[in-house]
C-alpha cells in the first residue's frame, strides 16, 4: 500500500517517480531505519517522515546513479531515525546481553559504567580542546556541538562537499589522538 504522502502529490511524475521508489526500496528503508529503533510503531513513523523529505527532493533523486540513489536513501533513513532519538531524550536501549555478546559497540561494560565512563571522556576532552588548532575546533564545534549538516559547514567554510569531509575527518584524528594520549597519561596517573 502507496503511503498517503505520496499519493497527495499533486504533480503525476513526481507522484509516479515517488511510488516506484517507494516500491523499490521500502522494505531497506523499513529495515534501516528498525535497526536502530527497534519498534515497529516508531520505524512506521519514521518512514513517513523519511518519505517526506524524499519528496522535498525529488529533483535532486532524479539525478542520482541507482548505487548513490541508494546510499543517498539509507543516509536519510539513519540520520532521521538518529535525530529522533536524539531530539527525544531517547538512548538506545540495549539489554545485558547485548553488551556481554559485543553489540554495544565495543563497550563490555554494564549500564552503570558507562555514565563514568563518558564523564572521564569529557573531562579529557575538555582539558585537550584547547590544544586543537583554531580550525580543527570550528569544524569539531560545528558539526558535534552546533549540529550543523555538512553541506551548510563546507559552505560556511568556502569548501566543496567532499573536502569538507575530508577536513573533519582529519579534524577527528587530531582530537582523536589528543583524547587518547589525555586518557593514557590519565590512567597512568590513577592507576
Amino acid at each position: 500500500m502507496i503511503p498517503c504522502c505520496i499519493l497527495v502529490i499533486e504533480d503525476d511524475d513526481d507522484r509516479a517517480f515517488m511510488e516506484q521508489l517507494y516500491l523499490n526500496y521500502h522494505r531497506l528503508m523499513y529495515s534501516e531505519i528498525n535497526k536502530i529503533m527497534k519498534n515497529e510503531w516508531d520505524t512506521e513513523d519514521l518512514m513517513q517522515s523519511v518519505l517526506e523529505k524524499l519528496i522535498d527532493k525529488i529533483p535532486e533523486l532524479r539525478t542520482k546513479p541507482r548505487d548513490n540513489l541508494v546510499n543517498y536513501i539509507i543516509s536519510a533513513c539513519k540520520n532521521t531515525a538518529y535525530n529522533f532519538l536524539r531530539d527525544n531524550g531517547k538512548a538506545r536501549s540495549l539489554s545485558f546481553n547485548d553488551y556481554t555478546e559485543g553489540k554495544a559497540g565495543g563497550y563490555q561494560n554494564h549500564d552503570m559504567e558507562l555514565p563514568l565512563i563518558r564523564e572521564e571522556e569529557f573531562s579529557a576532552l575538555q582539558r585537550i580542546w584547547p590544544k586543537l588548532d583554531e580550525r580543527t575546533r570550528a569544524v569539531l564545534e560545528g558539526y558535534y556541538i552546533l549540529e550543523k549538516p555538512t553541506d551548510v559547514l563546507a559552505r560556511e567554510f568556502g569548501l566543496s562537499f567532499h573536502s569538507f569531509h575530508g577536513i573533519l575527518s582529519r579534524s577527528r584524528r587530531r582530537a582523536f589522538a589528543l583524547l587518547k594520549k589525555e586518557l593514557e597519561e590519565g590512567s597512568k596517573v590513577n592507576p
